[in-house]
């Protein structure tokens, strides 16, 4: 019984004494490990590496260009989604209160380096349960809209091929991910169209896009996603509504 409680002591004592730089080690570890999880047909891999007691470097490695509107709206994305993801861990919560920075550096084809940002607790939004959400948990609709946040920092965006820009993304009280686009002037007389709305519909499905923003938000819950066109003073003069059966999901 005496050699069973020097070993509890000595197991607790060298837990106690972890010094700052091996919690680091550990974080850089346990986000290794996980990798894999972020890994999807644009994201190729990401890795962590401990730089000192006070600094990560976290890389994702993406098929990514820099100036595209996706690449710009995830790339400027990814450092709040990181950081919250990182902050749902007691371990990386513990890594920020004692003010380390998690440098992100995101790479595009050709081992471009396209976003290279610091964060820390104060550049951080409100808190994201992603640990419920990574075991099944739909969020709700004020979680799933504060992980939105992180996409709407970098809005408005536009698409210099049409003049469009994304204004908003939001999720609506019945969860539906609602786009707001803001569309020129020359555009008005093209969506009072009669047939506009299916046209645009069957080009947003066969576009594979669609498909693809349904199958990388599953996990958030999302039902529906709607498109809402206006003019600049905000006007709404078209909305289109496109299922997941509509996406054949």
């Amino acid at each position: 019984m005496k050699k069973l409680f020097f070993v509890l002591m000595a197991s607790l004592l060298l837990m106690a004494c972890q010094t700052k730089k091996d919690k680091v080690q550990d974080f850089v570890d346990m986000y290794n490990r996980s990798s894999n999880m972020i890994a999807n047909n644009k994201i190729k891999s990401t890795s962590a590496k401990a730089v000192s007691q006070n600094q990560v470097d976290i890389m994702v490695e993406t098929e990514y260009e820099k100036g595209e509107m996706e690449s710009d709206l995830v790339t400027n994305a990814l450092p709040e989604l990181i950081g919250q993801a990182i902050r749902s861990e007691k371990l990386g919560q513990e890594l920020f209160d004692s003010g380390v920075k998690f440098n992100i550096k995101v790479y595009g084809k050709n081992a471009q380096v396209i976003l290279d940002k610091a964060i820390d607790n104060k550049s951080l939004s409100k808190d994201v349960d992603f640990k419920s959400i990574a075991k099944g948990d739909k969020p709700n609709n004020e979680q799933l809209n504060s992980i939105l946040e992180s996409f709407n920092k970098s809005l408005p965006i536009e698409d210099p091929s049409t003049g469009t820009k994304i204004t908003s993304i939001k999720a609506d009280a019945e969860n539906n991910l609602v786009y707001t686009c803001e569309v020129p002037d020359s555009f008005k007389t093209a969506l009072a169209m009669e047939g506009t709305e299916k046209a645009m519909k069957e080009a947003m499905l066969q576009s594979g896009q669609i498909r693809q923003v349904f199958s990388q938000t599953s996990v958030l819950g999302i039902n529906h996603i709607k498109y809402l066109y206006t003019d600049k003073s905000g006007k709404v003069l078209k909305e289109i509504t496109i299922t997941k059966e509509e996406a054949n999901l």
